[in-house]
C-alpha cells in the first residue's frame, strides 16, 4: 500500500497582498450575481421596466436599455466622486492599490 504526502493534497496558492486581490466592483458585482440570478438581457430590460412603473410603458428596449446606462454612470460617477472626499482626493480603488 503506497503512502501518500500531505503535500500531494495540499493546493495553496501563495498569499498575495489585500489590495492586489481585492476588487470592490467585482465584490458587488458577485453579491448582486448571487441575489439576483444572471439573466438575460431581455429579462434585465423587463425589471427595469417594472422598477421604472408607469413612465416606462411608453419606452422601447433600447430606450430602456439607454435609460439603465445612464444610471449606471450617474452611480459610478456619485460613488467615485464620494470616495474622493472621504479618500482626500482618491476613490477606494486607487486608495487600495497604493497599499
Amino acid at each position: 500500500m503506497e503512502t501518500l504526502s500531505l503535500q500531494q493534497y495540499q493546493t495553496f496558492e501563495t498569499p498575495r497582498k489585500f489590495s492586489e486581490s481585492y476588487n470592490p466592483q467585482q465584490s458587488i458585482e458577485t453579491a448582486i450575481n448571487h441575489i439576483f440570478p444572471l439573466q438575460t438581457e431581455e429579462n434585465k430590460t423587463s425589471r427595469m421596466r417594472k422598477a421604472l412603473g408607469e413612465s416606462a410603458k411608453s419606452l422601447s428596449n433600447e430606450q430602456i436599455e439607454t435609460v439603465t446606462t445612464e444610471f449606471q454612470f450617474l452611480i459610478d460617477s456619485w460613488m467615485d466622486e464620494y470616495e474622493k472626499e472621504v479618500f482626500s482626493g482618491k476613490t477606494l480603488k486607487e486608495v487600495l492599490n497604493d497599499g
